[in-house]
């Protein structure tokens, strides 16, 4: 394993209170709307308050197609897909940890490790998030998908800048568009 390393760093201003984006964020029951994996299912979920320690299991199953080494030929087999996600980091407004621990068929293959760190702005909320992953298998298996990853982000890191003057809200990325888009809605709908 070659350690940790990082995926992406995003940045948005959400106009909400630095509360309300802190809560949404932490609970762990609303991880896939913000993670864009909406075809995963919630299997277990915290029973207390968010906390350090707080865990979540999503998974997906499915059938893939693809050579079955042993018989020869084609063939269909059942896949599952888990993620564990735990908080690792707890500090209200200001910054939350979150674990991933990724299984495939029951064989642990990486951890991502997603840190938001929250600034308030008046009604307003400053959100970086950074991502990060570390493979646990031998990169013969993951190597390509994890490396492409690194490639995507270390262009976003190169061009970022430039990026960001010509098109404002590039360093946004998906998962905090998604989280700004969940978090402002209820303000604007009056139910807060």
């Amino acid at each position: 394993m070659a350690g940790p390393f990082l995926v992406g760093r995003h940045s948005v201003v959400i106009d909400a209170p630095a509360q309300l984006v802190f809560d949404y964020l932490a609970d762990l029951s609303r991880i896939i709307e913000w993670s864009g994996e909406p075809d995963f299912t919630i299997t277990s979920v915290p029973t207390a308050p968010p906390q350090v320690g707080s865990q979540i299991r999503w998974e997906k199953t499915g059938v893939m197609q693809g050579p079955i080494i042993l018989r020869g030929g084609m063939g269909e087999s059942r896949v599952s897909l888990v993620k564990i996600s735990s908080i690792t980091e707890y500090l209200p407004t200001n910054s939350l940890v979150i674990e991933t621990r990724n299984s495939y068929n029951g064989l642990l293959h990486s951890v991502e490790k997603f840190t938001f760190r929250l600034s308030e702005q008046a009604e307003r909320t400053g959100v970086t998030m950074v991502s990060e992953v570390e493979a646990m298998v031998p990169s013969v298996f993951m190597g390509p998908v994890y490396a492409i990853r690194f490639v995507r982000g270390a262009m976003d890191r190169l061009m970022g800048r430039r990026l960001a003057r010509l098109f404002p809200g590039s360093q946004v990325g998906r998962h905090l568009a998604l989280v700004k888009k969940k978090t402002e809605a209820p303000r604007i709908a009056g139910t807060i």
